[in-house]
């Protein structure tokens, strides 16, 4: 899921609390924040993180996340499903691997050590094949190195690509174009920084073009609202309204 939060929020310090729903045990972290709704959020990881107002009361936190806990539970259940679904990579021959929203067969190339009048060492996107040139075609661990290169640089061009595109659609909004970077970060697709700069994170790369716009939308919206208020989902349903269909499918990737 992508988070609920912005990153200008600067949260502070965090305790832990629970609530009893039914059989079941809603562990949660709590984080007080300069915000003036509360928020919560399932990470893939099945860890509950909730961000209130300052003066939120235990009380009112612990009835709020009892209201959601279906909610709650739905994801982290979903969450645990994808990751028994996605076996461990072994880059290995005949291994599927993703690439915007698409699978896609590993084939390793074995490549003369010398390199000499033949193809360099690297990735070529051959049909529905992932082809890796390597000299070392018995050490998974130097075709997995070569094909998360091949993986940033799409990252690089796509992303910014798409940037551009989201960019060009909030300009009749009255929003500039913001700094860019592209960093990998744990539990967030993107962010907007305190300084208005967005963050988007490469492993997008894996995700459908239609949820990498999603992302990017999502994330300059946040430009002109910071919190997830009802004006911000105005304008993020304005510019896109499908963002719910494109949201589910992002949280399908990982």
């Amino acid at each position: 899921m992508i988070d609920e939060m912005a990153e200008r929020e600067m949260p502070g310090p965090a305790y832990t609390d629970a609530v009893q729903y039914g059989r079941h045990t809603i562990v949660f972290d709590v984080i007080r924040t300069a915000r003036e709704t509360l928020g919560i959020h399932v990470y893939p990881s099945g860890r509950v993180e909730v961000r209130v107002p300052l003066a939120a009361e235990a009380d009112e936190i612990r009835a709020r996340v009892q209201r959601r806990a279906r909610w709650v539970l739905r994801h982290q259940r979903r969450f645990a499903e994808l990751v028994q679904a996605q076996p461990r990579k072994d880059y290995v021959n005949g291994e599927t691997h993703r690439y915007l929203g698409r699978q896609y067969r590993l084939r390793v190339r074995p490549l003369d050590a010398g390199g000499l009048n033949g193809p360099e060492e690297g990735v070529k996107l051959v049909g529905r094949f992932f082809e890796v040139y390597t000299t070392r075609p018995d050490h998974p661990e130097h075709t997995r190195t070569l094909l998360e290169r091949w993986y940033r640089q799409k990252a690089d061009h796509h992303l910014r690509q798409r940037f551009a595109w989201g960019c060009a659609q909030m300009a009749r909004y009255g929003i500039e174009p913001p700094q860019l970077a592209i960093r990998r970060m744990e539990r967030r697709w993107g962010s907007c920084t305190p300084s208005g700069r967005i963050l988007l994170n490469p492993r997008l790369i894996l995700a459908p073009m239609a949820c990498i716009d999603y992302v990017v939308v999502h994330e300059l919206c946040h430009l002109k609202h910071p919190y997830h208020s009802r004006a911000f989902y105005d304008l993020l349903g304005r510019v896109l309204p499908d963002w719910e269909q494109r949201k589910t499918r992002l949280e399908r990737v990982q």
